[in-house]
């Protein structure tokens, strides 16, 4: 008796990886967004309870920008939005 073994075609699977790639780079651009726009969200609070500057200033010279573009890039990345 011999078993067959079937095996999946070679663009399939790299078309499997190719999508999962994707999603993956979806994931870590919106997580990191995410991310640095709660850091700013929270210095803002944080300089609005002790009545200081330095971390807004910090916040608006530094985390905006990444934010900025990290959104930016992940409404880039998805088609339609």
């Amino acid at each position: 008796m011999s078993v067959t073994k079937k095996t999946k075609s070679p663009v399939i699977k790299w078309a499997i990886r190719l999508g999962l790639a994707y999603i993956g780079l979806l994931a870590l651009t919106l997580a990191v967004a995410i991310i640095v726009i709660f850091v700013t969200f929270t210095f803002v609070i944080i300089d609005a309870v002790t009545d200081s500057d330095s971390l807004g200033v910090f916040a608006e010279t530094y985390f905006v920008p990444v934010s900025e573009f990290m959104w930016d890039l992940f409404t880039s990345l998805v088609p339609g939005l």
